[in-house]
């Protein structure tokens, strides 16, 4: 009976601690991921709870998304949170199963007329404003490496949506619940009835969770991550979480 005992209080103690720390490479995109956000976000908040789930900890570094990906694909980092699983990335990457599911649109000033396009070709006599270090759809990164586009890159997009404001740039690519964050934290309402959405999607997208292939233990963090995700939408959880990104919960409330 001793025996059992020390050994409980021996390895009960690290069986109550064994929570193992998860670090992950991501970027400020409000209101899905960003250091100020409340809960870091919607997305790096349902990492957390999937994880946590499996009875692993998060523990999310910011960094620039060009950074944040490298050191990811280097194995700095067990996780990149949170990217489209583009073949290219399956080199290098595993991918998680679906987060969610979202829209990248066009945005245009309400005084221009709207734009007319159906490729990435049509988009060719606009200037477009785009962000460092963000992920765009392949027929739209080569036609801007190749000169074909007008693209002013800058660092954030609240200085992207100044410069649509200002007349620096025609368009800009954006999510819609990005967009909305953006204007309520930063913009006026006049400001907020200049920008129109193009009704035509620039892009679905799936987002995912990337594991670096140079890391041994990947392929067993993603199916745990996996099983903690399908937890959480089982129970209902994702669905609450939704509806506070929808609310806008995750955005900090002004004093």
């Amino acid at each position: 009976m001793y025996w059992a005992f020390f050994f409980l209080i021996l390895f009960g103690g690290s069986v109550a601690n064994s929570h193992e720390d998860i670090r992950i490479a991501t970027g400020e995109y409000p209101p899905f991921t960003g250091s100020q956000l409340v809960d870091d976000g919607f997305v790096n908040h349902l990492i957390r709870q999937a994880l946590a789930n499996e009875g692993l900890d998060a523990e999310f570094v910011y960094l620039p998304w060009k950074r944040s990906f490298q050191a990811a694909q280097q194995g700095q980092y067990d996780m990149a949170s949170y990217w489209v699983c583009e073949r290219e990335y399956q080199q290098d990457f595993y991918c998680s199963d679906e987060l969610y599911r979202g829209q990248l649109l066009l945005y245009f000033r309400a005084d221009t007329p709207l734009p007319q396009w159906q490729t990435i070709d049509d988009l060719k006599p606009y200037r477009i404003g785009a962000i460092l270090g963000y992920e765009y759809v392949p027929e739209f990164r080569k036609a801007m490496e190749e000169g074909d586009l007008d693209v002013i890159m800058v660092s954030n997009d609240r200085l992207n949506l100044n410069m649509l404001l200002n007349d620096r740039v025609d368009l800009i690519l954006l999510s819609d619940t990005a967009m909305q964050s953006l204007l309520t934290e930063h913009f006026s309402a006049l400001q907020a009835d200049k920008i129109r959405a193009h009704p035509k999607p620039f892009l679905n997208y799936q987002a995912h969770v990337l594991f670096p292939k140079s890391l041994k233990g990947s392929a067993a963090l993603q199916a745990r991550f996996n099983t903690g995700l399908k937890k959480l939408k089982a129970s209902g959880e994702f669905e609450r979480q939704w509806q506070r990104l929808l609310n806008g919960e995750f955005i900090p409330q002004q004093d």
